[in-house]
């Protein structure tokens, strides 16, 4: 479901209007979070890392309304939930895009996670589909092989792009800690770097919580 911005009245109207035919209207912030907890809780729990903080981050995701905005039909939509379009390993030891439905429920959200891992590990080529094309997803990669300082997507300017991308860096132990560094990119007609700050905050309020 998703509803349709009052754009007449809508606060952020100027700000689009400005960014709106940017050639790149996507801005980039580099930050990191503490996944101490999360990762030991997981472990303990017998819960990919990956799944756990894959879920958080949707968790805080679908809290903030400016990071379920999206551009449609030349107007401004809110979707009520936001699922997550993610790089997977696929059979040609590359990678797939994916579909993975979001769930409140960390069990159910795992189960999504892996029936979609596993179709994913049974195709060749990036799996482009309609699902894996919804507007109600984030973009979601890893780079589990170094930390991230600094991070470009490959973009179609021709393709009239609103949907956020979060990218999560290396696992570092860093001080007796376990460092992650995330890059997240989005449309500056849509959200501003508060916003940003919001969605860190709440991430990294979530990573601390016990599952």
């Amino acid at each position: 479901m998703k509803k349709t911005i009052d754009y007449k009245n809508w606060k952020r109207r100027e700000h689009f209007e400005w960014f709106r035919n940017f050639d790149e209207p996507f801005f980039g912030i580099v930050s990191e979070v503490d996944c101490s907890e999360a990762y030991n809780n997981s472990k303990k729990n017998g819960i990919p890392f990956f799944h756990s903080y894959l879920h958080k981050s949707l968790k805080a995701v679908n809290l903030l309304e400016d990071f379920r905005l999206r551009i449609e039909n030349d107007q401004i939509v809110c979707f009520d939930k936001i699922h997550a379009s993610a790089t997977l390993n696929n059979a040609d030891g590359l990678y797939a895009m994916s579909f993975i439905e979001y769930d409140a429920n960390l069990d159910r959200f795992r189960k999504n996670i892996k029936k979609e891992s596993d179709r994913v590990k049974q195709i060749s080529g990036l799996g482009v589909n309609s699902d894996t094309a919804r507007k109600d997803t984030i973009h979601y990669s890893s780079v589990p092989w170094f930390k991230i300082t600094g991070l470009t997507h490959a973009r179609n300017y021709k393709y009239k792009d609103s949907v956020p991308k979060i990218t999560f860096g290396k696992l570092q132990e860093i001080n007796n800690k376990r460092i992650m560094n995330i890059s997240i990119n989005g449309h500056h007609g849509l959200m501003d770097g508060s916003h940003v700050a919001k969605y860190l905050d709440l991430f990294q309020n979530l990573l601390n919580a016990i599952d």
